[in-house]
Order: structure tokens, then C-alpha cells, then sequence
């Protein structure tokens, strides 16, 4: 097994632990849990801070796998939308929020990068899906899109940050497909209306 695939593995191993503990265990309670010595771990990462990163970088990755599908133009700007945000329950159903407030506690610095590196991403690939809606006529021609992607990267994912920071409940379940209904209302065409109609009957 390559250097590249080792890392990765424990990475993945990691990431595991961490959705459900955060950032509280020590480097030997990570390598027990993960079960490998902690030289192995020193071996690959050369501090807690090393593997930590990793992590977060990773989950970063997964995250704009998921926005990525906003741009699929192999389906309609619709069914890309409601596609990316049901990953994005599943992606966000799986992460302990600890795992987010201890990120901004320990490494606010690194939390922040991958914040505005995600909002910026969530920018393009939601223009992008707008552009291509307006022009098949599932979304509404009169979009002010610069506008729409601000407003709905703050009332989605400001929501959920703000919980988040302030150990308030979170919404659970399919969170982010409920608030897209009501955005979709918003932005679609009569012939969006429509299109809708006739997928949801299809996916019953």
C-alpha cells in the first residue's frame, strides 16, 4: 500500500472517531480507538494538529463533492438541486455538531479558511445551476441570481452554523430538502411548477 493510500485509510479511520467524539482525545485515545500504535500514527502524521487538518480537509472534499452536483447538467437544474441537498442531509446527519464547535474552539483560523472556501464553492455551483434553470425555463427569467446564491447560503447554511456556535438544538433529518422546498417555491417558472409536479409523482 502506497504512503498516499496508508494516510488516507487512518484518515478515514479518523474522521469515524471524530464525527462522534470531536476534537477531545488525546493522540494515544485516537490511535487506541483506530487500533494502531501511536507510533504508527506518528509515523504517518507528524502531530495531532498534522491529522486533524487532514481530516477537516477531507470532509471539506466530501462537502464539495456534494455541491459539485449542483452543476450536473446530465439531469435538470431541479433535480440537480433536490439531489445535492439530500446528500447534503445524509453529509451533515452523520457529523456530531461537537465536531464543529470544538473545530472553531481549537483552530478557528482553519475553520474559517473552509468556511469562506465552501461559501465561495456553494457560490459558483448555485450560479451556475440558476444560469442553466433560467435558461430552460424551470426558473423564473426575473432571477436577481448574485442575490438569490447570498440569500441562500446564509438562510441554509447560517442557520445551521449559528446552532452550532451557540449549543442551540439542530435541526435533524431532512433539514436541508425541507428549506430548499420552500426556496424552490421562490425561484421556479409555471413550467418549474410543473416539472416538480411530475417529479415528485415520479419519485412515489
Amino acid at each position: 500500500m502506497s504512503t498516499n493510500s496508508r494516510k488516507n485509510k487512518y484518515v478515514a479511520k479518523a474522521i469515524s472517531i471524530l464525527k462522534q467524539e470531536g476534537f477531545r482525545l488525546s493522540l494515544d485515545e485516537m490511535a487506541t480507538k483506530m487500533g494502531i500504535t501511536k507510533k504508527t500514527l506518528y509515523n504517518n502524521f507528524s502531530s495531532k494538529d498534522e491529522l486533524l487538518k487532514e481530516c477537516v480537509h477531507a470532509i471539506s472534499s466530501d462537502f464539495q463533492g456534494v455541491l459539485a452536483m449542483l452543476d450536473d447538467e446530465k439531469c435538470s437544474a431541479i433535480e440537480s438541486l433536490t439531489t445535492c441537498f439530500a446528500q447534503l442531509d445524509e453529509l451533515f446527519d452523520t457529523l456530531n455538531p461537537v465536531f464543529f464547535s470544538d473545530l472553531m474552539r481549537s483552530n478557528p483560523d482553519q475553520a474559517m479558511l473552509e468556511h469562506v472556501m465552501g461559501s465561495s464553492y456553494f457560490d459558483e455551483k448555485m450560479t451556475a445551476n440558476l444560469e442553466r434553470g433560467v435558461q430552460a425555463g424551470l426558473y423564473r427569467s426575473d432571477l436577481d441570481i448574485p442575490f438569490v446564491c447570498r440569500y441562500m447560503s446564509y438562510s441554509i447554511f447560517g442557520f445551521y452554523i449559528q446552532a452550532v456556535i451557540h449549543n442551540k438544538p439542530l435541526p435533524t433529518g431532512d433539514y436541508f430538502v425541507s428549506i430548499l422546498q420552500y426556496h424552490l417555491r421562490a425561484i421556479v417558472s409555471a413550467e418549474g411548477n410543473k416539472f416538480i409536479r411530475h417529479y415528485n409523482h415520479d419519485q412515489n
